[in-house]
């Protein structure tokens, strides 16, 4: 396949556009370029604006985004866009448009990078003959496996993050209890993304009997990576540690035994801190299974464009049954 490809990431809050080649089994990215959602009333006006930008006309392109791919308009999870595929083709003048969950972008996108665009969070053998389970919070939380079939790879879409999430502990029990007075299922998205943030905080200063100071993520975020308020810093804490037990849940549910690779947005801007919590005790806080998830290997990407290259790979395998 020659000729450069519109490739696009596009999750709750931004989206990110590039050209992508693909040469010798490489996918290659120029003109990546990032906007946010609010920006633009329209999906379309968005991939115009950085069409306009960069002068050029792709005529394939692969759109990854956060939410479930079923029919023709595909509805973001967390954002008002919704992407109507073919009226999105024809406005932009596409011979192939390809539509993707986000994270099977990612997954994709996983599976061609290199080891520097990992961070290893744990060490462990493993099973390679067993699934890896890809997810991790952002505006929501993405889930994705990838199998191994044949000698190469098939990429499955879940939506994982809207699996619920078991609390461990009397203070998980009390924040899920609060959790509960808005909706009564708590579900993982809930508690771990951006808005998950929030809402941690706010159970959390509810059962302190407080005021919440803080309304936005970012806000919350910051404060606990500087230490300027304990409860923000519980609050981080608290949502790395529920990770770690969806995370193991993943390997539990998914037989994920070939290792958990983690991404989204929001972990690599708290990585030392991450590093810090109880996100591995939690992982492998699995009770008489504990020591089904005790050799699995996790990993942290760090390449921010993971998903903008999985996408450019699944351009170049369509057609083709599984991804190498």
């Amino acid at each position: 396949m020659n000729g450069e490809m519109l490739v696009a990431d596009m999750g709750g809050t931004n989206a990110r556009f590039a050209l992508a080649s693909y040469t010798d089994g490489k996918v290659s990215i120029r003109e990546k370029r990032g906007y946010r959602a609010a920006e633009f009333p329209t999906l379309i006006d968005a991939a115009k604006a950085f069409l306009d930008a960069v002068g050029t006309k792709p005529r394939r392109a692969c759109f990854a985004v956060a939410g479930p791919v079923i029919d023709d308009v595909v509805d973001f999870t967390n954002s008002p866009w919704t992407l109507p595929v073919s009226e999105t083709k024809a406005a932009l003048s596409l011979e192939t448009l390809h539509v993707v969950n986000d994270f099977y972008a990612l997954a994709a996108g996983a599976l061609h990078l290199p080891e520097k665009g990992f961070e290893v969070v744990r060490a462990g053998a493993g099973d390679p003959s067993a699934p890896r389970v890809v997810l991790g919070p952002g505006t929501g939380f993405g889930q994705a496996l990838v199998v191994p079939v044949d000698g190469a790879h098939r990429v499955v879409a879940t939506e994982g993050g809207h699996v619920g999430v078991s609390p461990g502990t009397e203070e998980e029990l009390a924040v899920f209890a609060e959790l509960a007075r808005a909706a009564p299922r708590v579900f993982v998205e809930r508690a771990v993304s951006g808005p998950g943030i929030v809402n941690l905080y706010r159970a959390l200063s509810a059962l302190a009997g407080d005021a919440p100071a803080f309304d936005s993520p970012d806000d919350v975020t910051q404060a606990a990576l500087a230490g300027s308020d304990a409860r923000a810093v519980r609050t981080v804490e608290l949502f790395c540690e529920l990770l770690g037990r969806a995370a193991g849940d993943a390997v539990l549910g998914c037989g994920a035994r070939g290792g958990v690779i983690l991404g989204g947005g929001i972990l690599p801007k708290i990585r030392d801190f991450f590093r810090r919590t109880r996100f591995v005790a939690c992982f492998l806080d699995k009770a008489r299974q504990r020591e089904y998830v005790e050799d699995v290997p996790v990993r942290l990407i760090v390449d921010d464009a993971a998903a903008l290259y999985g996408a450019g790979y699944v351009l170049a395998a369509a057609g083709a049954p599984a991804l190498r």
